[in-house]
């Protein structure tokens, strides 16, 4: 069996057509897809600062400024019940096991597959509650990033979150997909223009320099960028 002919099929007759390579960032990607819809949003609480911090680039609440109607579920139970208070629509749930009785034009899962166990059960979740015509939007870290490359090069070894237990390229994101049902119908690859504000002058500008090298690589290699979002629908298309 070739394997290398194999996956070199599949990249080129599958995934080639459907990717493109922008420099947008990623709540900006997935706001195209949600203006208007019904949306669930899957992951919805963000645990590292404050709404108030992070209202420019929170994606749940940017989601709901586009949105028609909005359900945002999470497993953090003191997180749903803060944002409760705020006046969020949001719920508490198993998002691998969950069954909430409805159906979503749109499902937003925004780095959530890199925290997963069960891929399958989630996916078998997601289908559950899309409408016939339903898309799901799903963004996470490229497995091969050129970020991560570079860091595993400088430090010896990877430098990521550390409740990360999955990461995905889009032959092996493509592959799972359609295994568990689901056909991809674009995948963009991204390397935004912004970057992660440092207190230090010296490293804000290294991380600029940085993430210009980086857009100069991806614009001749887009596999080569730092995230990946997937739109996918149920089915075989």
């Amino acid at each position: 069996m070739d394997h290398f002919k194999q996956t070199k099929e599949l990249y080129e007759n599958t995934i080639r057509p459907i990717t493109k390579y922008c420099r947008h960032r990623r709540t900006d990607i997935i706001l195209n897809y949600v203006c208007n819809k019904n949306v669930l949003d899957i992951g919805c609480v963000e645990h590292e600062s404050s709404i108030e911090q992070k209202s420019n680039w929170w994606l749940h609440g940017l989601i709901k400024n586009k949105a028609a109607n909005l359900l945002g579920v999470d497993y953090d139970t003191a997180a749903i019940e803060e944002l409760r208070k705020k006046g969020y629509n949001v719920c508490v749930a198993n998002v691998e096991e969950m069954n909430l009785g409805c159906k979503y034009d749109v499902i937003v899962a925004g780095e959530v597959f890199e925290h997963l166990t069960n891929h399958r059960s989630f996916l078998e979740s997601v289908k559950r509650h899309l409408t016939d015509n339903g898309i799901l939007v799903a963004s996470m870290p490229n497995a091969n990033s050129l970020n991560y490359f570079i860091q595993t090069l400088v430090f010896g070894h990877e430098v990521d979150a550390w409740d990360h237990s999955s990461f995905f390229t889009p032959v092996t994101l493509t592959v799972m997909l359609k295994k568990c049902g689901l056909t991809p119908t674009e995948i963009i690859l991204y390397q935004p223009d912004e970057i992660f504000h440092h207190e230090n002058e010296f490293h804000h500008l290294a991380a600029y320099l940085f993430n210009k090298f980086q857009q100069m690589i991806c614009w001749l290699r887009p596999s080569l960028s730092r995230g990946l979002i997937v739109v996918a629908q149920k089915g075989t298309i």
